[in-house]
């Protein structure tokens, strides 16, 4: 597993630059495909060191990291969404606000997470860890895909 740590980013190597790098020149070859970005801390390492103006780059999530669900405590959700959200403000605009979530890799989910993800904005979700029976009565049933309707309470 690999985090990013900026006081000792000597020890990290996860190779984010090249997968980056290699996108934008599959984006410029192909003006018909996207390419959608979940963790801000990593691109804000490549950003700091490119530009590109093409408009093709789409995030989702917008949090600095992805978070894990089971053990996070809400401010902590919210303080880490913050800082991406306001990162991705201050360099694109408006028009860089994530619509989605997108946890395909935490453990647990959460209804605080749906509720707070609802009360950002979010229009839906991907995740991908689900308890083993849930999934395989989706996948017998072709049920995988589900409305996700954020509280009109809040």
């Amino acid at each position: 597993m690999s985090t990013l740590n900026l006081d000792r980013n000597d020890i990290q190597h996860a190779c984010v630059q090249y997968i980056l790098d290699s996108v934008i020149q599959a984006l410029v070859q192909n003006p018909e495909r996207r390419f959608i970005y979940v963790e801000i801390a990593f691109f804000w390492r490549w950003w700091n060191e490119h530009s590109d103006d093409t408009r093709r780059l789409e995030f989702i999530s917008g949090g600095w990291c992805m978070k894990d669900e089971a053990t996070t405590h809400y401010k902590s959700i919210i303080d880490q969404h913050s800082l991406g959200a306001e990162f991705l403000r201050d360099q694109f605009g408006e028009c860089a606000r994530p619509k989605i979530g997108w946890q395909i890799d935490p453990f647990g989910h959460s209804r605080e997470v749906a509720s707070l993800f609802a009360q950002m904005g979010f229009d839906g979700l991907f995740f991908a860890r689900l308890d083993y029976q849930d999934d395989e009565q989706r996948n017998n049933t072709k049920t995988r895909e589900m409305v996700w309707n954020g509280s009109d309470h809040l």
